[in-house]
């Protein structure tokens, strides 16, 4: 009769699980730097240059 057994450490595993949460303070600096960036970014959406639109349809139109 063959004895057969599980290993206690399983290979596919991180070897420290609690590695694996996320830093509260790393997503606050995100979140900090969004902030920061958001009104930037919202006028480029709802206010593009023409440059910017004749790069982007140039660019479509050569692939």
């Amino acid at each position: 009769m063959t004895k057969t057994s599980t290993s206690k450490q399983n290979v596919n595993l991180p070897q420290n699980m609690f590695q694996l949460t996320t830093d509260n303070e790393s997503d606050a600096e995100i979140d900090l730097f969004y902030d920061q960036i958001k009104n930037k970014l919202d006028g480029l959406v709802k206010n593009p240059q023409d440059e910017t639109i004749n790069r982007i349809l140039t660019y479509s139109r050569n692939k």
